[in-house]
């Protein structure tokens, strides 16, 4: 039995985890959390610090691996990256390739040199230098870690004091110490995840995000995208140009943007699988099993026989349950008119769990469908009342 070496084991890596057994893989996870959800549902667990990479190359010629998934995670797309290269492994991009596009200031200078539509940004690796930078007639601007996920230090500046602050957070928070300021765009953001074969896109789907407490942590998303149909005919040439352009492998590549009008702007990309175990709600938009093939595509094994894309005549969306404060978790409340939409639960946490991170904190998943746009329009904008976070003061 071949195996697949899976880099995490949080809950978001189960559903691959999964899927790799389905497709005939003995599946060892690995990093340094022993207490970690995945690590049940995977057949072997090899505790090790994914951060060295190559302690992580040896590990994985130690225990004889086949194939390797970065799973959920923007640092275990770069080593997954590293070791396919160490080793000779198939299914992963270049090292090079991995850091331009999970890293946000290698990202936006490839965008700019090759005339990719993304707001263009300034990127500093020195505070002080960050410090300097004439804001005058800017704002408002976002400021971003450029080795961070989740919002994780990103802030939104309209003055010359938030965005002293903001540098200093976002350099606190870059394990690199790089940073990146562009644009603040007003619009509504989304995504599109797509599935590229020969460097076209093959199959994908499209996203409203949306957010709770955290502006810049995507909670609940809704597929398909408003004005997808005007949407995809911008994106898919703009993602076969930067397939083209790297030489990227066959695989999962998920952008998320913004729609400002009908104009459209590319945020940032990733090859890992996105958060929130979206691609289940994906597989029941598009009709495409999207773990299995971001399975096989790590495994380096052909992925020409893809679906194409199919358009469903529902809505389908997830929602992760999290809080409007830090205290004492004390379950789920879902009002009764939106339990019939409901298609799964799944509970990350037991009642009595500390809630002392309430901006990224998440308690359960929630998959969902809506029947048309009217029921869209009615329930998402109060998705968080309709199921929420029940919690008392610790």
């Amino acid at each position: 039995m071949k195996k697949l070496l899976m880099l995490n084991a949080s809950m978001y890596e189960i559903p691959l985890i999964y899927a790799a057994k389905e497709l005939g893989f003995y599946v060892i996870t690995t990093g340094n959390n022993s207490s970690a959800p995945g690590h049940k549902a995977a057949d072997e667990y090899a505790p090790f610090d994914y951060s060295d990479y190559d302690g992580m190359v040896n590990l994985a010629q130690k225990i004889g691996i086949d194939a390797i998934s970065q799973g959920c995670s923007d640092n275990c797309a770069l080593v997954a990256a590293y070791m396919g290269e160490k080793l000779g492994l198939k299914g992963h991009d270049t090292f090079e390739n991995a850091q331009i596009i999970h890293r946000k200031d290698y990202f936006k200078r490839f965008v700019k040199d090759n005339e990719i539509k993304s707001p263009v940004a300034e990127c500093f690796e020195d505070v002080n230098q960050a410090l300097n930078y004439d804001t005058q007639d800017k704002y408002p601007l976002i400021i971003k870690p450029s080795d961070q996920a989740g919002g994780k230090g990103v802030s939104r500046v309209d003055t010359r004091d938030e965005y002293e602050q903001a540098i200093k957070k976002a350099f606190g928070k870059s394990n690199i110490g790089h940073v990146v300021i562009e644009p603040f765009l007003q619009g509504t953001l989304h995504s599109f995840c797509s599935f590229i074969v020969n460097e076209k896109v093959a199959a994908y789907s499209t996203w409203n995000d949306y957010s709770f407490k955290n502006g810049f942590l995507t909670n609940s998303g809704l597929c398909p995208a408003d004005d997808w149909k005007e949407a995809v005919s911008f994106l898919i040439p703009q993602v076969e140009k930067i397939a083209k352009k790297l030489g990227l492998v066959d695989g999962l590549l998920h952008l998320q943007y913004m729609k400002c009008g009908h104009e459209y702007w590319i945020i940032e990309m990733m090859r890992r699988m996105p958060g929130n175990n979206s691609t289940t709600a994906a597989a029941y938009s598009t009709g495409v099993n999207w773990n299995h093939w971001i399975i096989k595509a790590e495994a380096g094994q052909s992925c020409c026989g893809i679906p194409s894309f199919e358009t469903m005549d529902r809505y389908y969306g997830y929602h992760s349950i999290m809080s409007d404060g830090n205290g004492i978790f004390e379950g789920v409340s879902i009002k009764e008119e939106f339990k019939k939409y409901i298609i799964d639960i799944e509970m990350y946490d037991d009642k009595g769990a500390e809630i002392n991170d309430y901006l990224y904190q998440k308690f359960g998943l929630v998959q969902f469908y809506l029947n048309s746009k009217e029921e869209k329009d009615k329930y998402m904008g109060e998705i968080n009342g309709l199921i929420r976070c029940i919690r008392s003061e610790s």
